[in-house]
């Protein structure tokens, strides 16, 4: 079945070999009757169908289905930008609607160039900010860098990356030092002059990077920095908001205020939306923006009602609470499993963000990583590899996942391991 559709639907394979027909919140079910725990994703924080939501949206199906908040804005547009002023790390903050996490970052960029009349964007190895314009050229992986714009305003930092440092004994911070140094020796002063830098863009864990967490010194530092050169400093929470790490934006896992915040992916409650917060009046004279929305669709009817429900849900079901507590459950477990398994080599993470990392004779395995990954499928779990040598696999469920449920998926992450330890031994 799900080769018929190449032609006219795909244009890359998928992940999976399934066609997903239905789901409830961590569950999914393929059109043969497969059943699946999915901790592939993050782009739906309540996972699937989450009744508030579905309730919300039929209740409100009949009045509108989309007018554009160019031209006035609608009661849910009004209300959710509220919402996120109550709940998002930005003082005083202004709210811009955009339809995706992309757009929004790609926003977020211009609005800094436009405010510091300023050129120069500091981004960091591993990065991920999205497909488009700005946030596709601050986003310096191998395959985005094939279709990025050839634009010499986007600059690079490394990104502190504390695996290293535990495998060679260092102390935790080395690699914070490493990256802040590089960035004030190399980076200010020689490839860029301090009134020059519009802004510093930054993600509170990297996820396409392989689940990397650095030290909260290292955001403490860019925040010294940014106030040092008066650049802003922007954090891209599409990730990782919205209660997905055990708080409500990752950010605050390290006590820092950015100047702007990027929103997406679980906001919608599963259908697309994405925002920017601004500190301030930064928005004030931005002349692009009408009404606080970046497009025809941004700040969607449905969609604004679907993210007033999932923020609902979220505080009625104390879901952030239950992603750090089930995030501890995992993590436990799989800090046991590095103990246990030869070629998995770290666990990291926080909430219902982790991943696990894998290398075989001292170096990273993409092969291993492959194998842990069929091995879930195999046993019922989705999870995908990501990372620069393509060896972390990311745990990502929904923070509506029960204790249940994560008990049923770290059996089978210790099963695919065992398969994995026996394939590997044997030499199969």
């Amino acid at each position: 079945m799900i080769e018929s559709y190449y032609p006219s639907v795909f244009k890359c394979k998928p992940s999976f070999p399934i066609v997903v027909d239905r789901g409830f919140k961590a569950e999914i079910w393929t059109k043969d009757g497969r059943r699946f725990l999915d901790f592939s994703g993050a782009a739906t924080s309540l996972g699937q169908a989450h009744p508030k939501v579905v309730e919300s949206i039929k209740e409100h199906v009949n009045k509108i289905t989309g007018f554009s908040g160019l031209l006035a804005p609608t009661e849910p547009f009004l209300r959710l930008g509220e919402e996120l002023k109550s709940i998002v790390p930005v003082r005083d903050a202004s709210i811009a609607y955009a339809t995706t996490g992309s757009e929004a970052s790609d926003f977020a960029i211009q609005l800094a160039k436009y405010v510091t009349k300023r050129s120069v964007i500091l981004s960091f190895f591993g990065a991920y900010h999205g497909l488009t314009g700005y946030a596709l050229m601050s986003s310096p992986t191998e395959g985005m860098r094939r279709v990025a714009p050839r634009v010499s305003d986007t600059l690079y930092a490394p990104y502190p990356n504390c695996l290293p440092c535990k495998m060679r004994s260092l102390p935790c911070d080395d690699c914070v030092d490493l990256s802040i140094s590089f960035i004030e020796e190399e980076i200010i002063g020689r490839a860029v002059e301090p009134e020059d830098l519009a802004a510093i863009i930054v993600e509170p864990l990297q996820s396409h990077g392989g689940i990397i967490f650095p030290p909260a010194r290292f955001f403490q530092e860019l925040r010294r920095i940014s106030n040092e050169t008066g650049a802003l400093l922007i954090v891209d929470e599409v990730y990782t908001g919205f209660g997905r790490t055990g708080k409500w934006f990752g950010i605050e896992h390290h006590g820092v205020e950015p100047d702007v915040m990027v929103m997406g992916k679980g906001m919608g409650g599963g259908l697309p939306i994405a925002a920017v917060a601004f500190r301030g009046r930064l928005l004030e004279d931005w002349y692009l923006c009408s009404g606080g929305s970046l497009g025809t669709f941004a700040g969607h009817y449905l969609s604004a009602v679907a993210s007033l429900a999932t923020i609902e849900a979220i505080r009625e079901e104390n879901l952030i609470e239950n992603a750090k507590e089930r995030g501890e459950q995992l993590s436990s477990s799989l800090r046991e499993f590095v103990e246990r398994y030869d070629f998995l080599v770290d666990s990291r993470g926080t909430g219902c963000v982790q991943g696990i990392e894998f290398y075989e004779k001292g170096k990273p395995s993409k092969k291993v990583a492959e194998m842990v990954k069929w091995a879930l499928f195999d046993r019922g779990l989705l999870a995908i590899q990501v990372g620069r040598h393509h060896n972390v696999i990311k745990l990502t469920p929904p923070i509506t996942i029960t204790e249940e449920q994560m008990d049923e998926a770290i059996r089978i992450i210790e099963d695919s391991l065992n398969e994995v330890k026996r394939v590997r031994r044997d030499g199969l």
